[in-house]
């Protein structure tokens, strides 16, 4: 790929970006009259960019396809290919990674079984297989931007360590040797905060309005999105809405209080209650289990209450992520009617929805890198 050649002015780069980025978003090919019309340039200032943007590879001429009959105009659209990134999750018993194009689309995965109290050298074997994963997946490891991995825990970058990890039983663990290990870029971040990022990202920027995340995994987390800024918090633990307390003195959770959401609403629920795996347990709820329906009745009634409390508190549309809500899609109309049961101010929950992301974390953290040189178009 030609390197794109750098602009006299940073008003002239603006104006090459905001083309690239009116392409990036759009859902199908966009041509040249649309472009000018959208952003209110003249066609010698759209044809000079767009021929940039072509020589540096980095967007392809598109049929745009219309019904209209003769002959079909030519667009442009994202070229998916020009530079990958790598997404990778460390659980307490999983390592996974996922190899994304530039819309952050899937092109290979890999899932592998680690037991974190058996093996300590987490950092070891992550950039073993992380090696391995690039050999197996990317014939041209130069087109990697870099490796987004997400933890289910917090995560201090000043020290590149884990501050806390209750479903992994980790506290102060440091990660230093897999930044500076690694021949690519690292980037480390929570792994609900990664999904909150994917969330936003597959969102046009005009649709961008405020929202929470809520991560359901085998622990619980979130992410906020308030006046087109992230609140990260006065400690960067913010969102942290598995940890609070729905149950006074209730079930014991992984933090070591009692009557956490994560408590009652995790993976963990279906593995410790049930012996059973996510995958297995929705499988026998579906064929009316009693023992899993009436587990996934307790989950959803504390799950409303999560729901509730976090809606009273920001007043915004709260989205449901990770991979115990990858299941839920016959399950979201029963969970609404019970957090409407609950609203005091709404007959209706149409504010609670399922993210369309799946294994959104590990895509967000390669989406720190995506945006990145989107950015500096």
């Amino acid at each position: 790929m030609a390197q794109l050649e750098p602009t006299i002015t940073e008003r002239r780069r603006q104006t090459r970006n905001s083309i690239y980025q009116l392409i990036y978003h759009a859902k199908r090919p966009i041509s040249k009259l649309e472009i000018t019309q959208a952003l209110h340039l003249s066609m010698p200032t759209v044809q000079l960019n767009i021929g940039e943007l072509l020589e540096a590879g980095l967007i392809d001429v598109g049929e745009i396809k219309r019904s209209t009959g003769g002959r079909r105009p030519m667009g442009y659209e994202v070229k998916r290919d020009c530079k990958l990134a790598i997404g990778a999750a460390i659980s307490a018993d999983h390592l996974r990674f996922i190899l994304c194009d530039m819309k952050l689309e899937e092109l290979h995965k890999r899932s592998l079984l680690h037991d974190c109290d058996a093996d300590p050298d987490l950092p070891g074997f992550f950039l073993r297989e992380l090696g391995r994963f690039v050999r197996d997946y990317c014939p041209d490891p130069s087109k990697i931007l870099g490796v987004g991995l997400t933890i289910p825990g917090i995560y201090d970058e000043k020290t590149d360590s884990v501050v806390i990890s209750p479903t992994m039983r980790m506290k102060d663990i440091s990660l230093r040797t897999i930044v500076e290990g690694s021949d690519l870029p690292v980037y480390i971040v929570n792994d609900s905060t990664g999904a909150g990022a994917a969330e936003l990202a597959t969102l046009p920027p005009n649709r961008q309005g405020d929202f929470v995340y809520l991560m359901l995994e085998n622990g619980i987390g979130g992410y906020i999105y308030l006046n087109h800024q992230v609140y990260e918090g006065a400690n960067g633990r913010s969102a942290e809405f598995g940890h609070m307390r729905i149950v006074p003195g209730g079930r014991k959770c992984n933090c070591g209080q009692n009557g956490c959401l994560e408590a009652y609403c995790s993976a963990l629920r279906f593995s410790r209650d049930l012996g059973m795996t996510t995958e297995a347990f929705f499988a026998k709820l579906d064929q009316k289990d009693p023992a899993c329906t009436k587990l996934w009745e307790d989950v959803l009634d504390h799950l409303a209450l999560g729901i509730i409390n976090i809606r009273m508190a920001f007043d915004c549309d709260i989205v449901l992520g990770g991979f115990v809500a990858e299941h839920m899609d016959k399950w979201i109309e029963p969970l609404r009617e019970k957090v409407a049961a609950l609203d005091p101010f709404s007959a209706t929950a149409d504010y609670v929805r399922l993210s369309a992301n799946a294994e959104a974390g590990m895509r967000g953290a390669a989406w720190h890198f995506i945006g990145q040189f989107i950015e500096a178009i």
